[in-house]
């Protein structure tokens, strides 16, 4: 069945062969993206820093951070909710209830920005020196560009079209690189601000030709499964709550690093940048493969895909383990060999970082087995956990240590989040397997310490 240039996979479940094909492909072409995307976010970490320097890019740094939370924030829960409730449904049905479900999902988004779009311009209006209202329009333009590229997205997701998904973010990426360089030479910082709405509006772009064809289609509407929204909502509150600790650092140092915040807040998000393109690349794996695991939901098809999904954390975790320690042996030269001799400093600001990606695969394994489990409630709980130990570390160790007590809070609230993760579903997060990715973390910063 097909609309458009939109293909609706029809097979087996998640041990059939049709079904297997399908995850391999699905995975295969996330590799190649989330590939392109590291390089983009490579010249996004490294040449923006050059071409701004410390203090221009810690002031570009926190609208950026903001833009990228509050994006990630305004749509969370809805791929993973298209992911596994539109392949679950009847063929036939597939394309209504994407139709259906990625407009409920819109319509949430676009509700909730509403209403940060009235709270940055209350704040703007209150106090127009610390909030510049310039500054306020344009990361709220481009939280609704970013927020209108993930839903017309995340309906082709649903349809097993993992092509456009994976492409997003290295196009995203490039393009704002460019839009940087031409930029910023011309309009300073307000001109590498506006950087951000131009990348945002390619990506809407990209979103709006996915999802046109299934807005187009007339057919018969679809019932929405009566635990769809309900899981959409929980699993969105705990994406949202671990979006805090893996971006909040941003924020949390320029905040409370006291002097030379601007300059720490930079070498946080450097770092952390690095470390979320990793850890976002390896959960997209997981992501894209969830259509093609689903199969009809029952006792079998959830085992077979939850081994599926432990086999494919073992492989992740068997290469960035090792990678994180050698990273971890070479920070103190590669740092300024890369950045430049001006960014030595922000070296330990990397070593938690590095660490926060071996533990990638550990936390996408329990967001799927949440999922496939339709325990969401997990995801919630989780993500509390990961909040609240962000917050308690940030407090305590960024006045002390600036930036890598920020990128130290990150992981701390990551590792908390797996733990909860691990307990609440029993089995999901086999101990060999979480006892290994949480002592290379370990063994991943206590390397760059001494190196």
């Amino acid at each position: 069945m097909s609309v458009g240039p939109l293909r609706v996979e029809v097979g087996p479940g998640p041990t059939g062969g049709t079904a297997s094909a399908a995850w391999r492909s699905s995975v295969l072409t996330s590799l190649v993206g989330k590939s392109a995307e590291l390089v983009t976010l490579g010249l996004l970490g490294v040449v923006v820093p050059r071409a701004l320097g410390p203090e221009a890019y810690g002031r570009f740094a926190v609208p950026l951070t903001v833009v990228t939370l509050g994006s990630l924030a305004l749509a969370l829960g809805g791929p993973t909710t298209m992911a596994r409730f539109v392949p679950a449904a009847p063929p036939e049905r597939r394309l209504a209830l994407a139709r259906r479900l990625g407009v409920r999902l819109a319509v949430g988004s676009g509700a909730r920005l509403a209403g940060l779009a009235a709270i940055a311009a209350a704040a703007a209006a209150i106090d127009p020196q610390r909030v510049r209202p310039m500054v306020a329009a344009v990361v709220v333009g481009a939280l609704a560009l970013n927020v209108l590229a993930t839903c017309g997205l995340q309906v082709g997701l649903g349809l097993g079209r993992a092509g456009p998904w994976s492409l997003r973010y290295p196009v995203q990426n490039l393009v704002l690189v460019l839009a940087v360089l031409v930029l910023h030479p011309v309009g300073g910082d307000d001109g590498a601000l506006l950087a951000l709405v131009v990348a945002g509006a390619v990506a809407a772009a990209l979103g709006l030709a996915v999802a046109a064809p299934v807005l187009r289609h007339h057919h018969a509407e679809a019932a929405l499964p009566r635990e769809a929204i309900r899981f959409g909502v929980l699993h969105a509150g705990g994406a949202a709550l671990t979006q805090v600790a893996h971006r909040g650092g941003v924020v949390a140092v320029a905040l409370l690093a006291g002097a030379g915040a601007g300059a720490e807040a930079g070498y946080t998000s450097m770092a952390l940048s690095i470390a979320l393109g990793v850890t976002y690349a390896v959960l997209q794996l997981f992501t894209v493969s969830l259509p093609h695991l689903v199969g009809s939901g029952g006792r079998a098809d959830v085992a077979a895909a939850e081994a599926a999904s432990q086999r494919l954390c073992a492989v992740v975790l068997a290469v960035l383990a090792p990678a994180g320690l050698v990273g971890a042996a070479l920070l103190g030269r590669a740092v300024p060999a890369v950045f430049g001799s001006e960014f030595a400093d922000a070296a330990p600001t990397f070593g938690p970082a590095l660490a926060l990606v071996v533990l990638a695969p550990l936390h996408s394994l329990g967001v799927q087995v949440a999922a496939l489990r339709l325990r969401a409630g997990v995801s919630l709980a989780a993500g509390a956990a990961s909040a609240l130990t962000f917050a308690v570390v940030a407090l305590a160790a960024v006045p002390a240590w600036g930036a890598p007590g920020g990128t130290a809070a990150a992981l701390a609230g990551v590792a908390a989040g797996t733990s909860v993760a691990a307990v609440a579903l029993p089995g999901a997060l086999p101990p060999p397997l979480l006892a290994t990715g949480l002592a290379s973390a370990a063994l991943v910063v206590g390397v760059a310490l001494v190196a």
